[in-house]
């Protein structure tokens, strides 16, 4: 069986491609699919009719390898391939039913954003780029979420501290084996934390964002982003200050990583017969990556001149409990990866930190994050559903991407 997974936009319509491709090549073992980017449904209506061989989806890792087990019975195989059958089966069903609709239950899209631009824009520090080395671990390690940790890259079920005061043993060894790696970390210099970051001018003209160069009033770069049609019709363009304002805005990115020496040392965890130390390393290196970013998005509110509540916890930071946002490419209200190479170039993140974008505008080393930051009172997350990213995707395809080098 082969297993796919998905954590950007990118990488489910990869998917799709990847079920043709084996396809055409006469391959029809089981496929398991999973990972942020995916659901249930665009599985069975996207994924699974460009296949011939069973497509399952998984919704974590655990229940992938319960599927696998399922595959592997002949038995319990047949009963999962009629399960899957007749899920695919109910939801092209939803999609031939009329949906109802009346003049009481219809919410329009609204014609002007509802984000508002009557607050004071607090100028940024500065405009000049700025590189970060060997940022003290130490502290990065205290920013680590635990439930993405253990959760989601150890597979702990369960609450860490409520397991833990239950003597949970399961808990007990992997967190034991969590600080090992941490000491050894540190003690060894294991693992850079490196970062770039900096402010840009920036304006909002309809769903594109203008950043501006700093020391003239050319536009140095546009981002389109896809709105929703539903609900409140947001777009992360409404986040800063519409050009016909007048008046200049600010926006931040920035890139970190954790990553260096990564790989190199895992291999030789697994070549030394070490799995789960490997395996701890690597996740240790991936949330360090996001609590890197968790803590300078921190310091760059500080900056910026709206610093978080004192008594704002960790726990409430985990949940975005601040002003502003921080959003990466590759995800639905910024769906293009292929926008990390204008992050990049306006960063100059290769030369500053020596991360760098494959083919696929995926990041090199894998532990390190890269984010658009907005400080806008009411940004918020949102969601965009699967029909309004195919209808960003075919504004692309026309070209209504805004030309670059505008002046104001």
């Amino acid at each position: 069986m082969i297993g796919l997974s998905g954590l950007l936009v990118k990488s489910a319509q990869q998917m799709v491609v990847t079920a043709q491709d084996l396809k055409n090549g006469r391959i029809s073992c089981p496929i398991l699919v999973g990972g942020a980017a995916l659901t249930a449904r665009f599985t069975a209506m996207k994924i699974a009719p460009e296949y011939d061989g069973l497509v399952c989806y998984a919704n974590d890792a655990m229940q992938g390898l319960d599927l696998a087990n399922q595959i592997v019975v002949p038995d319990r195989c047949a009963v999962l391939t009629e399960k899957v059958a007749a899920t695919r089966a109910r939801f092209a069903e939803q999609e031939r039913k009329p949906v109802a609709t009346s003049t009481t239950d219809t919410v329009a899209v609204p014609r002007a954003s509802v984000i508002t631009h009557t607050h004071e824009i607090l100028l940024p520090p500065d405009l000049r780029p700025h590189v970060i080395e060997n940022y003290d671990l130490g502290v990065i390690f205290s920013y680590i979420n635990p439930t993405m940790l253990y959760g989601k890259h150890l597979g702990l079920k369960g609450n860490l501290e409520t397991l833990l005061e239950q003597d949970d043993q399961k808990a007990f060894q992997l967190t034991k084996q969590v600080r090992a790696m941490e000491d050894e970390i540190l003690a060894n210099n294991l693992l850079q934390a490196r970062a770039v970051y900096k402010f840009f001018p920036a304006q909002s003209d309809g769903d594109a964002l203008l950043i501006y160069n700093s020391t003239s009033t050319d536009v140095q770069e546009t981002f389109l982003f896809p709105r929703q049609q539903h609900g409140e019709g947001l777009c992360l363009s409404d986040f800063v200050a519409p050009r016909t304002a007048g008046k200049m805005d600010y926006v931040a990115f920035f890139a970190v990583t954790c990553g260096h020496r990564v790989r190199e040392l895992s291999e030789r965890y697994k070549q030394e017969g070490q799995y789960l130390r490997s395996h701890v390393l690597q996740a240790i290196a991936i949330e360090s990556a996001e609590a890197f970013a968790e803590l300078l998005h921190h310091r760059l509110r500080e900056m910026w001149g709206f610093p978080d509540p004192t008594e704002l916890t960790m726990r409430e930071r985990f949940k975005a409990r601040y002003r502003g946002v921080r959003v990466s490419f590759g995800y639905p209200a910024c769906p293009r990866l292929e926008d990390q190479s204008k992050l990049f170039q306006l960063l100059q993140v290769s030369e500053a930190i020596g991360v760098n974008l494959t083919e696929g505008f995926m990041m090199e080393p894998e532990a390190s994050v890269s984010a658009l930051v907005f400080h806008h009172p009411q940004a918020r997350y949102f969601s965009i559903l699967e029909d309004e990213l195919a209808t960003f995707e075919q504004r692309l395809t026309i070209g209504e991407e805004p030309a670059q080098g505008q002046r104001v």
